[in-house]
């Protein structure tokens, strides 16, 4: 496999030793990528989105359709994409005329002293000297605004919005499969979680079993106290380990239900067994496949984002121009809606940024450092993309190892018991011999369990990490 991580490292020292200048994004390249990370074997590669029906498992099926119906945390994710597609709707609303409708009405009175009549009778005047007129005016207008988009200022904003809206589409996606990801996992935690107890009742029953020969032979005076003693105290520690291990699954049980808004229901219908079949990987896996990660599109449209919002930060410098208009009536409310009290107005606007204490230069600056943070965010979520890709199929490979070994393992470790037991039934083994034998036993059932579990995570791990599922054909 190329070592091409150390090449892309390489070349950003570079790149910082040879300037303290910001980084163009338009200068950073990612060279030496391996075209696949498998020797080449003829086959198609389809996309399979529901990748969990490869592992076979009605049960599972059941709640993970109640989790992507039901989980609160995908609820609100998606409310925060409908919040960004109304953004990119707000966006493109400023490319058209802004048109709305105005009504006023008011009284106002005047006198012909220019003064209240109270005022006017305290230096002497009459009231009924004054002449007092009262006019009453109500007008209503249509209004319209309409900015040019001479610059394209109004355009890059407008396309900010919707590439805006397509990473939170995105970053929608990919929250969704990691969180269904995590829920997968659970269930088959829950699935451990039940034959852990399920290991630990059978070696309860063997330690009782233990427990109750030794109490038999002790009435009979064969064996010392001591040894009854030690029997007992392997016969309560298997109790202990029995009860742990059922409020572990008990509690995994209550995270289930949580994720489908059925607590505090701990009634949770699983397999009792690991599927036979997990998620297919196909034999070649070219390079490029990390591009369908929604992460890393929505990553891509965020920086396709911060390069419209710097363009528009830089137009935004220049001046703009703004077409105004008004047309409608403007009397007494009799003569409202007669043609000869019309009154338009319509005419060009310009502003030009003159001062403004260095805001408009700051945006711009913001702007730009916002375009290379985006930039850099991308480069780093791709090389995460391959590193997750590369540990993982690592890990697939060291569990289908673990496992096979595992199964191995315990089918000794029955076959020793078997034979200590009977050799201790008959009187000629040891009683550490038969403890030693049955911690053994189920040590290694235990660890299959997990091992188990633990292979199911990885394939999972790279499956999220390859952005999705594969059914393919030889």
């Amino acid at each position: 496999m190329k070592n091409y991580f150390l090449h892309i490292l390489l070349f950003f020292v570079l790149i910082s030793c040879a300037s303290k200048k910001a980084i163009d994004p338009q200068d950073i390249e990612i060279d030496d990528i391996p075209e696949n990370w498998a020797n080449e074997t003829p086959i198609t590669i389809n996309i399979s989105d529901i990748w969990w029906n490869e592992f076979q498992d009605e049960k599972l099926n059941q709640f993970l359709s109640q989790f992507l119906n039901e989980n609160i945390n995908l609820e609100q994710a998606m409310l925060n994409t409908r919040i960004a597609k109304q953004a990119s709707v707000i966006s493109t609303s400023n490319l058209f005329p802004s048109i709305g409708i105005s009504a006023s009405a008011g009284e106002s009175e005047q006198n012909s002293a220019g003064l209240p009549s109270i005022f006017t009778e305290l230096f002497g005047g009459e009231s009924g000297e004054i002449t007092t007129f009262n006019q009453e005016n109500y007008s209503l207008s249509l209004n319209t605004q309409w900015e040019i988009d001479l610059w394209g200022k109004m355009r890059q904003g407008r396309l900010a919005g919707k590439q805006q809206y397509l990473s939170a589409k995105y970053n929608y996606t990919y929250y969704q499969f990691s969180l269904t990801s995590e829920a997968t996992k659970l269930y088959f935690s829950i699935i451990e979680s039940k034959q852990l107890v399920k290991n630990a009742a059978q070696k309860y029953n063997n330690a009782k079993i233990i427990f109750d020969l030794y109490t038999s032979r002790y009435n009979k005076g064969i064996i010392s106290l001591k040894a009854l003693q030690q029997s007992e105290l392997v016969f309560n520690i298997a109790k202990s380990d029995l009860e742990n291990k059922k409020s572990i699954s008990s509690s995994l049980v209550r995270e289930g239900k949580v994720l489908i808004k059925e607590y505090p229901n701990l009634t949770l219908d699983t397999a009792t067994e690991f599927p036979k079949s997990i998620p297919n990987i196909p034999t070649v896996l070219p390079a490029d496949i990390v591009k369908r990660r929604p992460d890393l599109i929505a990553s891509q449209y965020n920086l396709l984002a911060s390069k419209a919002l710097d363009r528009q930060a830089m137009r935004s410098l220049y001046p703009s121009f703004s077409l105004v208009g008004s047309t409608g009536t403007s009397s007494n409310i009799q003569d409202l809606l007669n043609d000869d009290f019309s009154v338009w107005s319509n005419g060009i606007n310009l502003l030009a940024p003159v001062f403004n204490a260095g805001k408009l230069i700051a945006n711009k600056k913001i702007a730009k450092t916002n375009k290379e943070i985006a930039m850099l965010e991308f480069i780093n979520n791709l090389l995460k993309a391959y590193k997750e890709v590369e540990s993982g199929l690592e890990f697939d490979q060291s569990a289908q190892l673990s496992l096979q070994l595992l199964k191995e393992n315990i089918v000794l470790s029955k076959s020793i018991y078997d034979t200590t037991f009977e050799e201790f039934a008959r009187g000629v083994g040891t009683i550490e011999e038969v403890l030693n034998a049955n911690n053994a036993l189920f040590d290694n059932k235990n660890m299959l369990a997990s091992v188990e579990r633990i292979r199911i995570e990885r394939r999972i791990n790279l499956i999220l990490a390859l952005g999705g599922g594969f059914t393919y054909k030889q």
